[in-house]
């Protein structure tokens, strides 16, 4: 057996030295590791513990961040004096190379995390020369052959990130008093009304971000499809898709998922449209297309925002979460506080001392700085962060408890697993931790618990009403969502002609979501590229498939706390410690199994279902349908 281990250590080792296929590679990884670490290893048990789970280098850490410059040294050092292998027959040599292999990585992963953070939260040409820089130090597998390409890739989204980050608009009748995407603009359109202001704002983020982002964003794919083609992928598409470990069958999966929801869609689409036609009459087709700059959002992805213009029932208001937060006088910080108690109550880890010593809660005065919130591993000792521009509203309380639940996956794989596997399942997995426990805090149960809101306010209306404004943020949310890498994948597959760009990323929102653009737009505008995701080059089906997912993991945790007899939007398991076990112990396999089984484990499912959103959604679903014909409202678009 060792012998085998040996021969696939030194194939990955050929491979990754060699910058050979992509998908080989992957699939030699995860054969060679299944020999290793799968419970069906004979030594498993004791090599497993044997692993490194640290470099145990000494980090130098000056002002409180690691020595960027001694951790290439070593890592120098160590690829020059890779470990021989001279017994194919020897166990200990096996495991003396995984472990050479895994600090090398270790630190590279160290490295990236500082110099990423320090790009973010102080953005200036000095901090993107250094990643630049960095990326062009070879390390085990790199696949950008070119360092001219390495360095024209890393220039590229560094601009295209510094734009979304710097961008503003100007007002018209001051045009010297300019506003920032955050927090300026995203708070107008959560709680202005004006239509004509609406869209000022929304007009101008897109022309001013937008536009500049199209010619950099068209040669920053070139190139990385050029790359990604040379590493045995036919597309950046297929590299995106390959996260997932399907043979074939994931964007039918995706597509059935959708088809699934959208009977429930489009009957909040009809509804939302009928309430925003009496609000702004003869603004737009109230048969036809939402105009995407009045659902209190920037990119009409959440709703949520026009929840007081479409209540059920008016008269029975949500307690107003901003409001509840401002008379409390609840503190950044304590709204931190909040989240994590959550989390110890059900028995999972309060946040490290350098968590709250190093994170970015609060926009900085002094320098520029990326606000899309974030969290970060940063492959160091107990160093977990968040990075964002938190404001005292509702949407922040939702967001610290998302980002949070990046960091308690991050602890959780990072504590029991060897550093292969300190991933989620799948980065879906990832989103939907944090979304599923902020579904627990946002119950009307649990804001009892917190001394919100009083129990006398809950009945059926309140309930009814709770409803629809997670409707308006979870369903809403789909077709967007669905549409990001619908419309990518068609142009990493050259399946859009690219003079009619901004036409297809219009006609897709039109078919899938019945929105449309405010204000004529032309090929000149690039409407998709004022999206962070989209200028960072982040996947989104993680998004899609996590709004479907944490309404798995929500049902599960509830049958887990003995709830089965609540409806499910009233459940909440507050201080289940029980519950929280079994939580962690999913999270605890990080991707150390296929995300199907890992998924199992939890739900008794081993795919991703929409039965779990339909059944949080059925009164709902049940009302609004009676409602539309009760008003008149007509269905579709």
């Amino acid at each position: 057996m060792a012998t085998v281990i040996l021969y696939y250590l030194s194939y990955v080792l050929f491979l990754l030295l060699c910058e050979c296929n992509g998908n080989l590679f992957e699939d030699k990884r995860r054969e060679l590791l299944n020999y290793i670490l799968s419970e069906h290893f004979q030594y498993s048990l004791s090599m497993h513990t044997k692993l490194i789970y640290d470099t145990g280098d000494d980090l130098s850490e000056t002002n409180g961040e690691i020595d960027i410059e001694l951790l290439n040294s070593l890592n120098q050092i160590d690829i020059h004096n890779m470990p021989i292998i001279d017994d194919y027959s020897n166990n200990e040599q096996a495991l003396e190379w995984l472990n050479w292999y895994t600090k090398i990585i270790e630190r590279y992963n160290q490295i990236s995390a500082v110099l990423s953070w320090n790009f973010l939260t102080n953005i200036t040409k000095e901090n993107e020369q250094r990643q630049t820089q960095q990326e062009l130090i070879t390390t085990l597998g790199t696949v950008i052959k070119d360092d001219r390409i390495i360095e024209k890739v890393s220039v590229l989204h560094s601009k295209m990130e510094n734009i979304y980050s710097t961008s503003t608009v100007c007002e018209i009748i001051n045009p010297k008093q300019c506003h920032p995407l955050a927090p300026d603009l995203e708070e107008l359109m959560h709680v202005e009304k004006d239509y004509d202001t609406l869209l000022w704002a929304w007009k101008g983020w897109h022309d001013k971000c937008g536009n500049q982002i199209r010619p950099l964003y068209l040669e920053y794919i070139d190139l990385l499809t050029k790359n990604i083609q040379e590493n045995g992928f036919t597309d950046l598409a297929q590299n995106w898709i390959d996260d997932y470990e399907m043979d074939h069958g994931f964007e039918e999966m995706l597509d059935k998922l959708l088809q699934d929801i959208l009977p429930l869609y489009t009957q909040i689409h009809a509804y939302v449209r009928g309430k925003l036609c009496q609000k702004y009459p003869k603004k737009f087709d109230c048969n036809g297309l939402i105009p995407a700059h009045l659902l209190g959002n920037m990119w009409a992805q959440q709703w949520n925002d026009r929840l007081d213009d479409v209540l059920p029932y008016p008269e029975t208001p949500l307690a107003n979460m901003t409001k509840i937060l401002l008379e409390k006088k609840v503190t950044i910080q304590e709204m931190y506080l909040i989240s994590e108690n959550f989390f110890t109550s059900i028995g999972m880890s309060a946040m490290t001392k350098k968590f709250w010593t190093k994170s970015m809660f609060k926009k900085p005065k002094d320098r520029s700085v990326l606000c899309h919130a974030s969290a970060s591993d940063m492959a160091n000792t107990d160093d977990y962060r968040v990075k964002i521009c938190t404001e005292i509203n509702d949407d922040n309380f939702y967001t610290v408890h998302h980002e949070m639940g990046h960091i308690e996956y991050f602890m959780a794989y990072d504590k029991v697993q060897p550093i292969v596997y300190r991933e989620g399942a799948n980065s879906a997995f990832h989103e939907a931790i944090g979304d599923t426990i902020g579904m627990f805090v946002l119950s009307p149960t649990h804001l009892i618990k917190l001394d919100f809101i009083s129990e006398d306010i809950i009945n059926e209306k309140y309930e009814m009403n709770f409803l629809m404004r997670m409707a308006l943020q979870k369903v809403a949310f789909l077709p967007f969502a669905y549409v990001m890498d619908k419309f990518r994948f068609a142009l990493f597959r050259n399946e859009i002609d690219r003079s009619k760009l901004n036409r297809v990323w219009w006609n897709m929102r039109l078919k899938y979501g019945g929105l449309m653009p405010p204000v004529a737009r032309s090929e000149e505008n690039f409407d998709p590229g004022a999206k962070y995701h989209v200028v960072s080059n982040v996947p989104y089906t993680r998004y899609f498939l996590a709004h479907i997912l944490q309404f798995q993991f929500h049902r599960s945790l509830c049958q887990i706390g003995g709830q089965n007899e609540l409806p499910l939007h009233l459940c909440d398991i507050y201080q289940q410690k029980h519950v929280g076990t079994r939580f962690r112990q999913m999270l605890d396999m990080g991707n150390s199994r296929h995300w199907s089984y890992i998924l199992k484990t939890l739900t008794g499912e081993s795919t991703f279902t929409s039965e779990a959103i339909l059944d949080y959604f059925q009164p709902l679903h049940k009302w609004i349908k009676q409602e539309n014909i009760r008003q008149g409202y007509p269905v579709g678009w």
